[in-house]
């Protein structure tokens, strides 16, 4: 079976950020299954985050923040999650664009993913920092 890739809103393939106001983003993954498989990649910094990096690995949902400490910020950066589903059959991936008190500007990706064990998929976009 192939990737069934459902956005609820969609890949806006790149994303501006205001760093200097405080913006940051938020990430969150929503994971059905017992063992989920996945890493969050930096074109500039490589792998950021894997599953086992969590302290309450395997759950059945993980969350981290890019961009709140300020040596994070790159001017351009293409950031990708990659995703297996050898444990899992579905996951959500959902991106926020936050102010720099921690409120919701904006949903700026939210997608759905489902798949048969054998398979695995990334999803990238460019994020430009001012």
């Amino acid at each position: 079976m192939a990737i069934k890739r459902n956005p609820i809103k969609d890949n806006p393939g790149s994303l501006q950020i205001a760093r200097t106001s405080g913006e940051f983003l938020r990430f969150t993954l929503t994971v059905e299954g017992p063992a989920p498989i996945f890493s969050f990649n930096s074109s500039v910094k490589g792998v950021l985050f894997e599953a086992r990096d969590f302290m309450d690995h395997a759950t059945d949902k993980y969350e981290w923040e890019h961009l709140k400490n300020p040596s994070d910020a790159q001017a351009f950066e293409l950031l990708d999650l990659h995703i297996a589903f050898l444990a899992n059959k579905e996951y959500r991936y959902k991106v926020e664009r936050c102010a720099g008190d921690g409120s919701v500007i904006a949903v700026v990706m939210e997608i759905d993913f489902s798949g048969d064990p054998t398979d695995h998929t990334a999803e990238s976009f460019l994020l430009m920092v001012s």
